[in-house]
Protein backbone atom coordinates (compact mmCIF):
# COMPACT_ATOMS: atom_id res chain seq x y z
CA UNK A 1 0.00 0.00 0.00
CA UNK A 2 1.33 3.26 -0.86
CA UNK A 3 2.54 5.78 2.32
CA UNK A 4 1.42 9.07 0.01
CA UNK A 5 -1.22 10.48 1.42
CA UNK A 6 -0.27 9.94 4.52
CA UNK A 7 3.20 11.48 4.21
CA UNK A 8 0.68 14.32 2.64
CA UNK A 9 -1.19 14.42 5.56
CA UNK A 10 1.80 14.77 7.86
CA UNK A 11 3.38 17.59 6.13
CA UNK A 12 0.20 19.75 5.75
CA UNK A 13 -0.28 19.25 9.64
CA UNK A 14 3.35 20.41 9.71
CA UNK A 15 3.25 23.96 7.76
CA UNK A 16 -0.26 24.41 8.97
CA UNK A 17 -0.02 23.97 13.15
CA UNK A 18 0.10 27.07 15.41
CA UNK A 19 3.38 27.32 16.48
CA UNK A 20 4.32 26.77 20.60
CA UNK A 21 6.02 29.75 22.44
CA UNK A 22 10.02 28.27 21.94
CA UNK A 23 9.32 28.53 18.18
CA UNK A 24 7.73 31.91 17.77
CA UNK A 25 9.74 34.77 15.90
CA UNK A 26 10.47 37.67 18.85
CA UNK A 27 8.42 40.12 16.53
CA UNK A 28 5.49 37.80 17.12
CA UNK A 29 6.10 37.84 20.86
CA UNK A 30 3.71 40.06 22.94
CA UNK A 31 5.94 40.86 24.95
CA UNK A 32 8.03 42.35 22.34
CA UNK A 33 5.16 44.69 21.02
CA UNK A 34 4.60 45.90 24.91
CA UNK A 35 8.55 46.62 25.21
CA UNK A 36 8.64 48.29 21.86
CA UNK A 37 5.54 50.58 22.81
CA UNK A 38 7.20 51.27 25.99
CA UNK A 39 10.49 52.25 24.35
CA UNK A 40 8.69 54.46 21.77
CA UNK A 41 6.52 56.42 24.34
CA UNK A 42 10.40 57.01 26.22
CA UNK A 43 11.94 58.42 22.84
CA UNK A 44 8.67 60.33 22.08
CA UNK A 45 8.84 61.92 25.78
CA UNK A 46 12.72 62.78 25.46
CA UNK A 47 12.13 64.61 22.23
CA UNK A 48 9.46 66.28 23.32
CA UNK A 49 11.31 67.58 26.32
CA UNK A 50 14.37 68.60 24.41
CA UNK A 51 12.50 70.39 22.23
CA UNK A 52 10.69 72.50 24.81
CA UNK A 53 13.89 74.59 25.53
CA UNK A 54 14.23 75.46 21.94
CA UNK A 55 10.69 75.76 21.47
CA UNK A 56 9.10 79.10 19.76
CA UNK A 57 8.07 79.76 23.39
CA UNK A 58 12.02 81.26 24.02
CA UNK A 59 11.90 79.23 27.09
CA UNK A 60 15.37 78.49 28.41
CA UNK A 61 15.06 75.88 31.44
CA UNK A 62 11.83 77.93 32.80
CA UNK A 63 13.77 81.13 33.33
CA UNK A 64 12.48 82.75 29.94
CA UNK A 65 8.61 82.36 28.41
CA UNK A 66 6.76 83.79 25.40
CA UNK A 67 6.37 87.17 25.45
CA UNK A 68 4.42 89.97 23.45
CA UNK A 69 4.08 93.90 23.09
CA UNK A 70 0.91 95.24 21.19
CA UNK A 71 1.45 98.83 19.63
CA UNK A 72 4.49 100.44 18.55
CA UNK A 73 7.71 100.28 20.75
CA UNK A 74 9.35 102.44 21.95
CA UNK A 75 12.51 104.08 21.07
CA UNK A 76 16.04 102.92 22.74
CA UNK A 77 17.40 105.26 25.58
CA UNK A 78 18.91 108.75 24.43
CA UNK A 79 19.79 112.24 25.39
CA UNK A 80 17.07 113.79 24.68
CA UNK A 81 15.29 111.46 25.48
CA UNK A 82 12.69 110.56 22.55
CA UNK A 83 10.10 108.56 24.26
CA UNK A 84 9.04 110.98 26.56
CA UNK A 85 4.92 111.34 26.54
CA UNK A 86 4.44 108.59 24.21
CA UNK A 87 2.84 105.43 24.99
CA UNK A 88 4.46 102.11 26.29
CA UNK A 89 2.93 99.08 24.71
CA UNK A 90 1.12 96.92 25.55
CA UNK A 91 2.61 93.23 27.23
CA UNK A 92 1.57 89.87 27.47
CA UNK A 93 4.12 87.79 29.81
CA UNK A 94 4.34 85.09 32.47
CA UNK A 95 5.36 85.90 35.33
CA UNK A 96 7.60 84.00 38.01
CA UNK A 97 5.08 82.02 39.29
CA UNK A 98 3.93 80.88 35.57
CA UNK A 99 0.85 83.12 35.51
CA UNK A 100 0.28 84.51 32.08
CA UNK A 101 -0.86 88.40 32.60
CA UNK A 102 -1.37 91.18 30.15
CA UNK A 103 -0.45 94.50 31.26
CA UNK A 104 -1.97 97.65 29.35
CA UNK A 105 -3.44 101.17 29.79
CA UNK A 106 -5.53 100.51 32.61
CA UNK A 107 -4.75 103.57 34.57
CA UNK A 108 -1.96 102.75 36.63
CA UNK A 109 1.16 104.12 36.88
CA UNK A 110 4.37 102.04 36.71
CA UNK A 111 7.92 101.66 37.05
CA UNK A 112 9.66 98.51 35.29
CA UNK A 113 12.53 97.55 35.98
CA UNK A 114 14.84 95.37 33.34
CA UNK A 115 17.98 93.20 35.65
CA UNK A 116 19.96 90.43 34.30
CA UNK A 117 21.35 88.11 36.39
CA UNK A 118 24.64 88.23 35.35
CA UNK A 119 25.19 91.95 35.38
CA UNK A 120 27.14 93.20 38.48
CA UNK A 121 25.11 96.52 38.73
CA UNK A 122 22.16 94.53 38.49
CA UNK A 123 23.25 92.70 41.21
CA UNK A 124 24.15 95.41 43.62
CA UNK A 125 20.79 97.63 42.67
CA UNK A 126 17.91 94.36 43.26
CA UNK A 127 18.65 93.77 47.03
CA UNK A 128 19.12 97.83 47.30
CA UNK A 129 15.23 98.35 45.65
CA UNK A 130 13.70 95.49 47.07
CA UNK A 131 14.89 96.74 50.37
CA UNK A 132 13.31 100.29 49.81
CA UNK A 133 9.95 98.27 48.61
CA UNK A 134 9.59 96.67 51.49
CA UNK A 135 10.30 99.27 53.79
CA UNK A 136 8.38 102.16 52.18
CA UNK A 137 4.72 102.50 50.80
CA UNK A 138 4.57 103.52 46.78
CA UNK A 139 2.22 106.22 46.81
CA UNK A 140 -1.29 105.30 45.38
CA UNK A 141 -1.74 104.39 41.67
CA UNK A 142 1.64 103.12 41.46
CA UNK A 143 3.06 99.92 40.31
CA UNK A 144 6.61 98.32 40.03
CA UNK A 145 7.04 95.51 37.94
CA UNK A 146 10.50 94.17 37.64
CA UNK A 147 11.64 92.61 34.02
CA UNK A 148 14.19 89.72 33.91
CA UNK A 149 16.24 89.59 30.80
CA UNK A 150 19.14 88.68 29.03
CA UNK A 151 19.04 85.26 30.36
CA UNK A 152 22.17 83.15 30.15
CA UNK A 153 22.45 79.84 31.39
CA UNK A 154 26.55 79.70 31.01
CA UNK A 155 27.18 83.11 33.42
CA UNK A 156 26.66 83.74 37.12
CA UNK A 157 24.17 84.30 39.65
CA UNK A 158 22.33 81.87 37.45
CA UNK A 159 18.89 80.76 37.61
CA UNK A 160 17.45 84.34 37.87
CA UNK A 161 14.41 82.89 39.63
CA UNK A 162 16.57 81.89 42.37
CA UNK A 163 17.82 85.31 42.36
CA UNK A 164 14.82 87.18 42.84
CA UNK A 165 13.47 84.94 45.75
CA UNK A 166 16.78 84.76 47.31
CA UNK A 167 16.48 88.62 47.28
CA UNK A 168 12.78 88.64 48.65
CA UNK A 169 11.86 91.03 45.91
CA UNK A 170 8.15 91.87 47.05
CA UNK A 171 6.79 92.88 43.76
CA UNK A 172 5.63 91.44 40.41
CA UNK A 173 8.31 90.12 37.96
CA UNK A 174 7.68 88.86 34.39
CA UNK A 175 9.85 87.24 32.17
CA UNK A 176 11.07 88.26 29.07
CA UNK A 177 11.65 85.85 25.97
CA UNK A 178 15.31 84.70 24.50
CA UNK A 179 14.60 86.89 21.45
CA UNK A 180 14.32 89.82 23.95
CA UNK A 181 10.63 91.15 23.18
CA UNK A 182 10.12 92.75 26.25
CA UNK A 183 13.36 94.59 26.34
CA UNK A 184 12.81 96.18 22.50
CA UNK A 185 9.13 96.51 23.08
CA UNK A 186 10.18 99.18 26.20
CA UNK A 187 13.70 100.30 24.15
CA UNK A 188 16.36 98.87 26.43
CA UNK A 189 19.35 100.32 26.16
CA UNK A 190 21.59 98.00 29.05
CA UNK A 191 21.45 97.17 32.81
CA UNK A 192 19.80 97.77 35.06
CA UNK A 193 17.10 99.66 32.49
CA UNK A 194 14.06 101.71 33.64
CA UNK A 195 10.64 103.15 32.31
CA UNK A 196 8.50 105.02 34.40
CA UNK A 197 5.29 105.79 32.88
CA UNK A 198 2.25 107.84 34.10
CA UNK A 199 -1.27 106.71 34.68
CA UNK A 200 -2.33 107.07 31.04
CA UNK A 201 0.42 104.78 29.79
CA UNK A 202 2.77 107.53 28.52
CA UNK A 203 6.56 107.66 29.58
CA UNK A 204 7.79 109.95 31.91
CA UNK A 205 10.67 109.37 32.85
CA UNK A 206 13.55 106.56 31.93
CA UNK A 207 17.47 105.82 33.07
CA UNK A 208 19.69 102.99 32.27
CA UNK A 209 23.07 101.91 34.79
CA UNK A 210 23.05 101.53 38.25
CA UNK A 211 20.65 104.04 39.95
CA UNK A 212 21.01 105.84 44.11
CA UNK A 213 18.22 105.13 46.12
CA UNK A 214 17.39 108.96 45.50
CA UNK A 215 17.17 108.63 41.94
CA UNK A 216 15.07 105.51 42.03
CA UNK A 217 13.06 107.89 44.31
CA UNK A 218 12.70 110.09 41.82
CA UNK A 219 11.27 107.95 38.84
CA UNK A 220 8.56 106.91 41.45
CA UNK A 221 7.79 110.62 41.72
CA UNK A 222 7.64 111.00 38.35
CA UNK A 223 5.23 108.42 37.68
CA UNK A 224 3.12 109.26 40.60
CA UNK A 225 2.49 113.08 39.41
CA UNK A 226 0.16 112.64 37.01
Amino acid sequence: MSNKPNTKKRKTKAVTATPNATNRTIWQSPVFWIVGLVAVAAVAAVILAGGGSNSSSGSVAGETAFAEVFGTPIPPLSNPDPAIGQPVPAISAQTLQGDRIRIENDGTARVFGFFAHWCPHCQRELPRTAQWLETNELPDGVEVVAVSAGVDPGAGNYPPSDWFVREEWPALVILDDEAGTLSTGLGLSGFPYWVATDSNGNVVARASGELSTEQFEELIEAASAS
